[in-house]
């Protein structure tokens, strides 16, 4: 078990408002990367996936998820894809519409099934229990695992939440659409706001519908753009959270 990497999640899912037995994170929080981070520690520890589905239940909206799709293709190594799509398509049910259906309809399952779990792989008779009892959202991708319910007792109210990481009040009033990847891509990948063309490939959209995106931020005083001095460009930056 690494517990560097799992002590580093269970400090920023409880900046979130999860609950560990840990301290909250006191950076800011990269939301799409720390899912990819999630999808690959999540079989080590069980409270992790179950708290992270539960999360993405009643936040997922806060996710910017053309943003989420970018990371994944460029980003996620292909082994942990289908557990970030198992986790997704978790959290999403009972949603209308799937709130990840944009994300999830890109990944594919397992092509070699066995136990999601680490504790649950340790022998023969483990692995067919798990089979036995693995739910019908795990079977169909290839990670066994019984059915998930959801701790939303564990969660701490919004309002804690975004006075901790008030950059995803923002995300909130946009539902998690491109403005939301947008800025996300100029907070945090690097050279994001060189160029509008360099800006749609981070962010997950085409030019014309993150030219429409900056419109509506710049007017809105999200964000101000400037004539470059080193080429025929235009730079971006953010003005507020």
């Amino acid at each position: 078990m690494n517990n560097e990497h799992l002590d580093k999640l269970a400090e920023q899912w409880t900046a979130l408002g999860a609950s560990f037995a840990s301290s909250p994170w006191h950076d800011e929080i990269d939301l799409e990367r720390l899912l990819l981070d999630t999808a690959r520690y999540a079989s080590e520890m069980s409270r992790l996936f179950i708290m992270a589905a539960t999360w993405l239940h009643a936040y997922g909206d806060l996710v910017a998820k053309h943003r989420l799709r970018r990371l994944i293709r460029d980003e996620l190594e292909p082994e942990y894809r289908p557990v970030l799509g198992l986790l997704l398509d978790i959290a999403q049910q009972g949603t209308h519409p799937l709130k990840f259906h944009s994300v999830t309809r890109h990944l594919k399952p397992n092509q070699h099934p066995y136990p999601l779990f680490e504790v649950s792989q340790k022998n023969h008779r483990l692995i067919e229990l798990t089979e036995k009892r693995a739910s019908p959202i795990s079977k169909r991708w290839g990670l066994w695992c019984q059915p998930i319910e959801f701790k939303e007792d564990a969660l701490r109210p919004a309002s804690w939440m975004m006075s901790r990481q008030p950059q995803l009040r923002t995300r909130a009033d946009f539902r998690g659409d491109l403005r939301a990847s947008v800025l996300a891509s100029l907070r945090y990948d690097e050279g994001a706001g060189r160029s509008e063309l360099g800006l749609a490939q981070l962010a997950g959209g085409s030019r014309a519908q993150v030219r429409n995106a900056l419109h509506n931020l710049e007017l809105t005083g999200r964000v101000r753009s400037r004539a470059a001095s080193y080429a025929n460009r235009r730079e971006i930056m953010l003005t507020v959270n």
